[in-house]
């Protein structure tokens, strides 16, 4: 009997490690696409509310909804009339008023990044049981705008939203 308890134990370990291995490559085949195939710089922008952002290729929303769609993301709600499509959050709108933030001179100009992982949150300020599918970036020019502006370090890595879910369609991408 404890042979066979012994056995079916290291069975269920060898699915999860499994599991959890194809999770690691699924993280790496998003990652290798955007390598291969995305350009890794985007345009800084404000829009009149305020909120200044990294205006980046939308293919980073619309190729890379391809690998996750199948665990329930949907494209976020970016596209539209008036909305800004695929990007990267600098300073958000709130930011922009509580810290007095005029113009913003770089404005225009290109700005790099590197992405770095894939994860999955909960943020906090959306409606309970959504997630959010992320590419986060690592970018030295951000930081610098931000600590030129006198910014505090932003609480959250820069990211790419690239789909969202409700909590009820959630399953196996979890943990990346």
């Amino acid at each position: 009997m404890n042979l066979f308890i012994y056995l079916l134990i290291c069975l269920i370990s060898l699915a999860h490690q499994s599991h959890l291995l194809g999770r690691s490559s699924y993280s790496e085949q998003v990652l290798n696409y955007i390598m291969a195939s995305l350009p890794k710089h985007g345009v800084l922008r404000r829009d009149p509310q305020g909120l200044v952002y990294v205006k980046i290729d939308n293919n980073y929303i619309h190729k890379l909804i391809e690998f996750i769609k199948g665990e329930g993301f949907k494209v976020p709600p970016y596209f539209g009339e008036g909305l800004h499509g695929a990007h990267i959050t600098v300073v958000s709108p709130e930011e922009t008023i509580y810290h007095a933030i005029g113009e913003i001179s770089e404005c225009g100009q290109v700005v790099r990044f590197h992405p770095k992982n894939c994860t999955i949150v909960h943020p906090p300020t959306w409606k309970a049981g959504e997630k959010a599918f992320l590419i986060t970036v690592d970018s030295p020019e951000l930081d610098k705008l931000r600590e030129k502006y006198r910014l505090p370090k932003n609480k959250y890595d820069f990211h790419i939203t690239i789909g969202i879910k409700a909590v009820e369609s959630a399953n196996s991408l979890e943990d990346l």
